[in-house]
């Protein structure tokens, strides 16, 4: 059974309090930006604070005691995230970075040197599309005006082209929307593609299966952190295939990547250690599989069952306010619980700042890194804004506010969401606020 008042105990931060306008006692945090990062549990803490107590040390090639438990331990993490994510060990390997973008930008650094185009989807968070660019030509994927990816333009794209690999998201940061990844796993390999998964949203939310690798569903490279499945800041990882992260080659060479060097040439290790140049994040990674360890114990199912729940309150409750707008497919079933709104005639971050000031609700307001879904989604001139950017004009790009839902959030926080949405909506916030002074700061 799902015990939501159980689970929050385990979290420190729900015992936070913050002052509020017009209130004389501060109020709990509601913390809706578990899409931004999540808070570690207690067990988790637990284990990564006894790390840096009684574990701390460098990891491989020392023979004293700390070195071989450290190495042990952080050896382990790949133990438990095949398990969590279903991944074969004989057939692929995974790789330990510090973040989700450094592991989307070490499979498109591993997929590089093969033929191809690479088919990114406008749902992408700029780190799934960014670094394809970097590296090659792509096309992009269509989605249709819900926000859902055009299956249809992705198969016409798949035969239009020599395609290498299908770059997409395995739930949006900005809707929630989940592609089907067995659809697009299926089609992608009927024309000779492989696929690269951003799990960066999907990893705490909802069971993940990379199926065995002759599997035609089978997810090729599958991208996550630890600092959005309740684990600290600072450790993530890359699933791929082994012959293809063999070969490939290092993505940092140095300390910890090779087998002999000599003053001409340089020997490199295989897979994982070829790619993890430099001291490791380890007690971020010990971490990491503690928390996957945490979510097993709670069941990915419930977690699911309780998120969708408040999801779908939410969207109802959000979306029967006048004035607010719910970007994305209202289907709870295909959206994680990641709900961006519009209030009109309100700018988001104003939104934002309101929720915080005057309840304590901790949400996100802007693009979400994903500004081509978000233009697509509000219908924006994207070559005005970029002609304003480059005319040295200082602007606020228009956005949206997201809430995302965790997993110690309850009912009565969403409806307060809910009931702030409504007041801001009728513009009876108590407050004075302002824009902030811009973000042209590239010029």
């Amino acid at each position: 059974m799902f015990d939501v008042e159980a689970i929050r105990s385990l979290f420190p931060i729900t015992a936070q309090r913050f002052p509020i306008l017009g209130k004389s006692e501060p109020e709990p945090v509601i913390y809706f930006d578990h899409g931004a990062s999540t808070h570690p549990p207690q067990p988790v803490l637990d284990i990564y604070v006894n790390f840096l107590q009684h574990s701390y040390s460098n990891i491989h090639r020392a023979s004293h005691y700390l070195s071989q438990i450290a190495t042990e331990q952080f050896e382990h993490v790949t133990t438990e995230i095949l398990s969590f994510i279903g991944g074969d060990a004989d057939a692929n390997t995974v790789i330990k970075t510090n973040n989700t973008t450094s592991a989307l930008d070490l499979a498109a650094h591993i997929m590089s040197s093969v033929q191809g185009i690479t088919l990114v989807t406008l749902l992408e968070h700029h780190s799934n599309d960014l670094p394809h660019r970097r590296r090659g030509e792509i096309a992009h994927v269509e989605i249709l005006s819900d926000g859902t990816i055009d299956y249809g333009d992705l198969e016409l794209k798949l035969q239009a082209h020599q395609v290498k690999l299908v770059a997409l998201t395995g739930a949006s940061n900005t809707t929630g929307f989940m592609p089907d990844l067995d659809r697009v796993a299926r089609l992608a390999h009927a024309y000779g593609a492989r696929i690269l998964v951003d799990a960066a949203q999907l990893l705490a939310h909802k069971k993940i299966d990379v199926k065995p690798n002759d599997d035609p569903a089978h997810i090729d490279f599958l991208a996550a952190a630890g600092h959005k499945a309740y684990a600290p800041f600072g450790s993530a990882f890359l699933f791929g295939p082994k012959d293809m992260c063999n070969s490939a080659p290092p993505y940092i060479p140095g300390g910890g990547t090779v087998v002999f060097v000599t003053d001409s040439d340089a020997l490199y290790m295989r897979s994982p250690d070829r790619h993890e140049g430099g001291t490791p994040n380890i007690a971020g990674a010990v971490a990491l599989a503690a928390s996957l360890n945490f979510l097993e114990g709670i069941g990915m199912e419930n977690i699911r069952a309780h998120e969708r729940e408040l999801t779908e309150r939410a969207i109802a409750g959000l979306s029967n306010i006048d004035g607010i707008r719910v970007l994305g497919h209202p289907d709870p079933s295909l959206r994680l619980g990641v709900i961006s709104f519009v209030v009109e005639g309100v700018p988001d971050v104003i939104v934002s700042q309101i929720l915080n000031a005057e309840a304590a609700i901790a949400t996100r307001s802007g693009c979400f890194c994903a500004q081509p879904y978000i233009q697509r989604l509000l219908a924006l001139n994207a070559d005005e804004i970029r002609g304003r950017f480059l005319a040295g004009e200082i602007i606020q790009p228009e956005g949206a506010v997201r809430a995302t839902i965790g997993i110690f959030n309850t009912e009565s926080e969403v409806d307060e969401l809910i009931r702030m949405a409504g007041v801001i909506g009728e513009h009876g916030w108590k407050g004075t606020y302002r824009m902030p002074s811009g973000c042209s700061a590239f010029i």
